[in-house]
């Protein structure tokens, strides 16, 4: 996974690099002892990539370092009004040919209407600032910029039929109108969009949302949520598992059509509740 480097990450990669080469190591040594690619290792070295805490006291550990990456660390992650990874899973949608993405819980961010969205972040962040929520927000909405354009990414969608009928902070009036979003995103071929009925035998996803990051030129990426934000994969045979986890979930989840119309069946119930 490549990422656009920022300049706090170049200068942690700068850090890394000058400890690397007065350890006297290479980067595919690097890689060997931490039992990664080495193309990881390159990417944190020119800040293209997150570098995990656990991975700095590691590196730290393995230069002999006396603490200078983890300062580094520190230094480069120091708080912003938006966490790192909120930002990474929108530069990885723009440049991704394809996403794949399972939900037992929620919409997806690529389908979320504003007020859900706002909803949504109410629910599950009541501590962060009216600064990070508005910024969150903002940035949820424009990341689904990358379906307007005309070369828009292959965006496939599963999720469980609950999905369609919890709501989040707003209420009935709230569901309804994502539920509307999504009809009308499904309508105009934006999205491949698939619900896993109550009544499925199978259940392949019980480990969690996850996503999946197709490029043209690079490896396929692979990302699972977690209560604090996003843990991205490279590895690949963790990116094939949820691959072919993936496929799983298609395969027991209704047709993109008879999804369609179920979706249309909620909304309508929805509205003579109203």
């Amino acid at each position: 996974m490549s990422l656009k480097a920022n300049p706090r990450r170049k200068t942690l990669g700068r850090k890394i690099a000058a400890a690397r080469s007065q350890a006297g190591m290479t980067q595919g040594q690097v890689a060997k002892a931490l039992k990664v690619v080495q193309s990881t290792v390159s990417a944190w070295e020119k800040g293209r990539r997150r570098l995990p805490s656990d991975r700095a006291e590691e590196l730290d550990a393995l230069f002999d370092c006396g603490g200078a990456i983890n300062r580094a660390w520190n230094a480069a992650n120091e708080p912003d009004a938006l966490p790192p990874w909120y930002t990474e899973v929108g530069q990885l949608e723009r440049e991704a040919t394809e996403l794949r993405e399972y939900q037992p819980l929620v919409f997806p961010g690529l389908v979320q209407c504003k007020a859900y969205a706002r909803g949504l972040l109410a629910d599950t962040g009541p501590w962060r600032s009216q600064q990070e929520f508005k910024q969150m927000v903002d940035s949820r909405v424009e990341r689904q910029e990358v379906l307007e354009r005309v070369d828009l990414p292959l965006l496939s969608i599963v999720v469980e039929e609950s999905v369609l009928r919890r709501a989040v902070q707003g209420g009935k009036p709230v569901l309804i109108e994502q539920l509307a979003k999504s009809l009308e995103l499904i309508e105009r071929g934006k999205v491949r969009f698939q619900v896993i009925p109550v009544d499925a035998e199978c259940h392949p996803g019980a480990s969690g949302p996850f996503r999946l990051y197709t490029f043209p030129e690079k490896p396929t990426v692979a990302s699972a949520e977690h209560m604090k934000g996003e843990q991205f994969m490279d590895d690949m045979m963790q990116v094939q598992h949820c691959a072919m986890l993936f496929g799983i979930l298609q395969a027991e989840a209704l047709s993109p059509r008879a999804s369609r119309e179920l979706i249309r069946k909620v909304k309508e119930e929805l509205d003579d509740e109203a």
